[in-house]
């Protein structure tokens, strides 16, 4: 699945093109090119905090914490949200 990723970390907020897939309790975040500013994370499934599911207009969204950094995605009609939801709810117990 692709999207686009705002990341809020402490160096304050980016924005990131990103493939995203999943394995082994994990959310894998890497970026779609190398135009943009690289990212590659392992997001640990059971280490999410606040997950939150909403709608910014007309636009879904799902956002949660993970080792001190925001995530903030926001579905633009990719079908992001469906597919965040299958992976996040069962195995997150903080939304």
């Amino acid at each position: 699945m692709n999207s686009m990723l705002e990341l809020t970390d402490r160096l304050g907020l980016d924005y990131y093109f990103v493939s995203l897939t999943t394995g082994d309790d994990l959310l894998i975040i890497r970026s779609l090119n190398n135009y943009c500013k690289p990212i590659d994370k392992a997001v640990k499934l059971a280490d999410i905090k606040g997950l939150t599911f909403g709608a910014e207009g007309e636009l879904d969204f799902i956002c949660f914490d993970y080792e001190n950094d925001h995530y903030h995605f926001i579905d633009y009609g990719n079908h992001l949200v469906p597919f965040l939801s299958s992976v996040l709810r069962p195995k997150s117990v903080s939304y």
